[in-house]
């Protein structure tokens, strides 16, 4: 439909709140895989403060390699650095165990390895959910329907927001439609298969991007290992301690939150700022599709109020033209008539946030400097709302109980201000013209 390219309308502090909890997220998954607990929300932190010897110790071990890793990645400029240490810490975890006389069955029994599985599943075994399209109760797919469209609205609009991420951090400009089809095919293929629904690998494309990795030979290996690994009845995680595992994570989620949370202050004003702080914890307390709503609901208050102070008017006394005047013409502006003539320049967009600037504020200033002719100038104007038309109606009232002669320029240049200024009583009508 290539509707997906408005997502770039999205403000960049909600999309810099959505990838700080996506770091948040990364970095949570990653203490709870390197100590076995469930961490999410803030509260689940608190199942650290304790004096559990052998959970400090996978928790340090944990943070420990995400901070090697992340100092490796950004220190050490050698291109087989980090690789070479993500192949060689679990054979120094095997080599430990030797050395130190643990048996595996020891340290999967305290949490340090998981449990292999008893009975591997493989790729294949999926298609024996089909059995040639019997035994399938359409009635139910039926009643299912407004689930898979609510979950198809769900993944589209948390897709969108991760090309949105990926954008950011991309030289680049992205197709969002032709990405949002890829998404939208690789899950068609993985329902298929029986796989879940899902979107990029995040993490993990955002790693290899900063990483300046670009060849498509990145994807290739990675898909072709997800292959491999779904074919064959193995459970690779079983190599893998869980410090490990959650240290990778760990990393990444640090490195996320880090670049969002702390440096992007340099690069956005205070007001973005707060709001991609502010986006963050909707996100983490309302959840991703609402808390990103409230961040552009928020984003579009703040607007509001700073479009709104924004100076929408301005007096100018003392104006001369090249019109050819008598002289009895020119010795009157000379003599102080000149000085009471002043011109309201308007500018901008006319919304009701500026109502006050362009009602009582701006006939207060018209009464302070003794003004006794007024010019509103329109030229600047690309358009007004309904509020700020009423709100120089009410100005144009007051001006003429104080005999203030009103002269207004450039109204009809533009029919849609024009005709919200005549219907809402701030431009005289013909009937007065002609009366007049």
């Amino acid at each position: 439909l290539g509707l997906s390219s408005y997502v770039q309308l999205l403000p960049l502090p909600v999309v810099g709140g959505y990838l700080g909890y996506i770091g948040y997220f990364c970095l949570a998954a990653g203490a709870s895989l390197g100590t076995g607990l469930n961490v999410d929300s803030f509260t689940t932190w608190a199942q650290f403060f304790v004096t559990d010897t052998e959970l400090l110790s996978k928790l340090a071990l944990t943070v420990g390699f995400a901070f090697i890793l992340y100092y490796i990645a950004y220190r050490v400029e050698h291109v087989v650095a980090l690789p070479g240490v993500l192949v060689a810490t679990p054979i120094l975890f095997f080599v430990i165990l030797f050395l130190f006389g643990i048996p595996l069955d020891d340290a999967r029994a305290h949490g340090w390895l998981p449990y292999p599985d008893s009975d591997p599943t493989w790729g294949m075994q999926c298609f024996r959910l089909y059995r040639g399209f019997q035994g399938i109760d359409w009635r139910a797919v039926i009643h299912e329907l407004p689930t898979m469209v609510g979950l198809f609205c769900v993944v589209s609009f948390g897709s969108v927001l991760d090309i949105a991420a990926i954008q950011t951090e991309q030289p680049t400009p992205l197709d969002f439609d032709g990405e949002l089809r890829m998404i939208g095919i690789a899950n068609a293929l993985s329902g298929m298969f029986g796989g879940f629904t899902g979107s990029y690998i995040f993490s993990q494309t955002i790693f290899s991007q900063r990483q300046g990795v670009t060849s498509i030979c990145n994807g290739l290996f990675v898909g072709i290992g997800e292959l491999v690994l779904f074919l064959i009845p193995l459970d690779v995680l079983q190599f893998f301690p869980g410090c490990y595992i959650g240290g990778v994570m760990a990393f990444f989620g640090y490195d996320i939150m880090l670049d969002w949370l702390v440096h992007s202050r340099s690069k956005v004003s205070v007001s973005e700022y707060g709001l991609l702080l502010a986006t963050f914890f909707f996100v983490m307390f309302l959840g991703v599709i609402p808390g990103c709503v409230a961040g552009v609901a928020a984003s579009a208050a703040v607007f509001i109020l700073v479009y709104s102070t924004t100076p929408a008017v301005d007096i100018r006394l003392g104006c001369t033209s090249t019109a050819m005047r008598s002289f009895d013409e020119r010795a009157a502006l000379q003599g102080g008539l000149q000085r009471s003539i002043g011109v309201i320049e308007f500018r901008n967009y006319l919304f009701f946030g500026a109502a006050l600037q362009v009602g009582d504020n701006l006939l207060r200033d018209i009464r302070s400097l003794g003004i006794r002719w007024v010019v509103l100038d329109f030229t600047h104007v690309a358009g007004v709302d309904s509020t700020s038309a009423r709100a120089l109606a009410k100005l144009g009232n007051a001006l003429r109980l104080d005999a203030v002669h009103i002269a207004v320029v450039a109204a009809e240049a533009k029919q849609h201000v024009h005709r919200l200024l005549l219907e809402n009583g701030a431009l005289p009508s013909d009937e007065e013209m002609q009366s007049g």
